[in-house]
């Protein structure tokens, strides 16, 4: 067979010691760049180069060794019919030993078949096929590609893994063999499984539960007894109890006793957490200025696993302060709860108080948010130039919907966010008008490779359909402007106005575009625009602009953002500082 000619590589390894002592021997190593680089990792005759007490025979036994040795290593790549070609000069005064290898590898071994097959009880399983098929699509050495051992290792793996996950969790490889002909250069693989008995899952049983319900653990279950064995759903389980404000550990597994296969008692291991909690924080942000909070969590109210939350939070701008209960999770994964908040505001010459009561029934499942919810919203107004003011209110029933799919939830690289929300109320059932609130978010994460930095797209769009806006809440209208919005001007600087102040608009329009650019370990500098307002209608909707600079630090909890930014329609310059989670 003809060979084409493969660009060799000289690679000479040099032994590195103090100026005091002399080097042992020295290796250098001829061969194309991947056999190089494995060649010069995993010969033996390199591992030694620093033994001081290296004697002339125990190099002789190395230098004897290193073909034997780099064949091995080359068999690993497919490379079985390699030549190779020695050289040692001995030690001169001064001058260290040197020994030389020079690697031509020759063509590599190419898959000719594989043979797999799942044998024992799994033969019987009505899906045979199927499951052939999904361990075949595992294999990751595939017909006509080049043989190598991680791949010939890492298929056995994968094939096993498919039958492990589901239904046969004791399976195991039973025989495997890789012929290959030195003389064709292909290779025949075939792997054999035993798949062991198949397993149902059973009754649960719970240790370390002392202070909450069982029916807590029971119903984030999710599956029943006489459901198929699947290692998913056992980490799924896991994961949901690991979400809950219960636990600080929790350990799922099922007993794989094959005398129980078909009914494996699945075991739940627990440690309780703490059930009360109070916390403190205080910030900073050119958007609300100082803040100070203190929060109360009691996980456990009435021993029914009840979350109690009491919270109050103090700005510069607003002051807020509300309790929440919420039911533990049911059988279907949702839960119930119930709240009250007030809120003080004073911006852009607009002093509100907000009163909120509802209640909602809301569900997380992997990356998935979705609520319903019952809102009445009450909300006295202010204008600061204006005498008097008026109350508004509303009864609102509501939908939202979030999806995530993100690299890291905290720190962003790749992926999206979005959510959107629809509401309503009636004229006449605690509401001053009919309207129906539509609004809609999100945020992509573009990575542009490892030293390009990434982009990061975000967007906002809402309308509020009313017959007469003046008697719906501001709350329920929109305003924006300042960090995480139009950078450049004020926080809610853009909106409606009414006198010296900014009300809320019934439209809302944002669009954001910013790159990202790896400085040093994590810090980037950011180049960014940013165009939206809100507006009473689309008609008069009209686009404020901002643009700058920033800097970018990637800290333990969550991006931190400082912007220098210049609103075109102000023609000012504004400096932003924020904390940019995503939502």
């Amino acid at each position: 067979m003809a060979r084409s000619p493969i660009p060799l590589f000289v690679v000479s390894l040099v032994l590195a010691v103090p100026a005091v002592a002399a080097p042992v021997y020295e290796v250098a190593v001829t061969a194309p760049g991947d056999v190089r680089d494995l060649l010069a990792e995993h010969l033996d005759v390199m591992k030694w180069r620093e033994y001081d007490d290296m004697t002339p025979e125990q190099l002789e036994r190395l230098y004897q060794a290193m073909p034997a040795d780099a064949k091995d290593l080359l068999s690993t790549r497919g490379y079985f019919n390699p030549r190779i070609e020695t050289a040692f000069t001995p030690a001169s005064g001064s001058t260290p030993a040197e020994i030389t290898l020079t690697v031509e590898p020759g063509e590599p071994v190419v898959i000719d078949k594989v043979d797999l097959r799942l044998d024992g009880p799994i033969r019987n399983d009505d899906d045979i096929e199927r499951r052939e098929r999904r361990a075949l699509r595992a294999w990751t050495l595939k017909e006509g590609e080049t043989f190598s051992q991680p791949g010939w290792d890492g298929s056995k793996k994968a094939a096993l893994l498919t039958l492990l996950a589901d239904r046969y969790p004791t399976a195991k490889l039973a025989e495997s063999r890789a012929v290959v002909d030195p003389g064709t250069d292909k290779a025949q693989l075939s792997a054999h499984y035993d798949s062991g008995p198949r397993y149902a899952l059973g009754a649960l049983s719970v240790t370390g539960l002392n202070s909450y319900p069982r029916q807590i653990v029971e119903r984030l279950a999710g599956f029943s007894e006489g459901d198929p064995y699947r290692q998913q759903t056992l980490l799924d389980f896991q994961t949901r109890l690991q979400n809950t404000p219960y636990f600080a550990s929790v350990f799922v597994r099922a007993d794989l006793d094959p005398a129980t296969a078909d009914a494996a008692p699945v075991n739940v291991d627990v440690v309780e957490g703490p059930q009360q909690k109070v916390s403190f924080g205080l910030g900073y942000s050119t958007d609300s200025g100082e803040r100070g909070e203190m929060n109360y969590r009691h996980v456990n109210v009435l021993d029914r696993g009840w979350i109690f939350d009491a919270g109050a939070r103090l700005e510069r701008d607003k002051q807020s302060a509300g309790v929440q209960l919420a039911l533990p999770l049911d059988e279907k994964l949702y839960t119930w709860g119930g709240f009250a908040r007030y809120e003080h505001e004073d911006a852009n010459n607009l002093t509100t108080d907000l009163y909120r009561y509802g209640v909602s029934r809301s569900r997380t499942s992997r990356d998935i948010d979705r609520s319903i919810s019952l809102t009445y919203v009450g909300e006295r107004a202010s204008i600061d130039s204006e005498p008097g003011s008026n109350y508004r209110e509303a009864l609102m029933l509501g939908w939202a919907w979030t999806r995530r799919d993100l690299d890291n939830p905290l720190n962003p690289r790749r992926g999206y966010a979005w959510r959107v929300e629809l509401a309503g109320a009636v004229e006449g059932v605690l509401t001053d008008t009919s309207f129906i609130r539509s609004y809609a978010k999100g945020a992509w994460y573009l990575p542009l490779g490892k030293k390009m930095g990434r982009m990061i797209l975000r967007g906002e769009v809402g309308q509020v359909f009313a017959r007469d806006g003046n008697d719906v809440p501001n709350d329920v209208l929109f305003r924006t402007g300042g960090s995480g919005s139009v950078r450049g001007y004020g926080y809610q600087d853009l909106g409606v106005k009414e006198g010296n102040a900014i009300v809320g608009g019934r439209v809302l329009g944002v669009v954001s575009a910013e790159y990202q650019y790896p400085v040093i370990k994590d810090w980037a500098a950011a180049v960014f625009a940013d165009a939206g307002n809100a507006a009473e209608n689309w008609q008069n909707f009209d686009v404020a602009v901002g643009y700058g600079v920033g800097a970018r630090w990637s800290s333990p909890v969550g991006p931190l953002a400082l912007d220098l930014a210049y609103g075109q329609r102000d023609a000012r310059i504004r400096l932003h500082f924020s904390l940019d989670m995503s939502f």
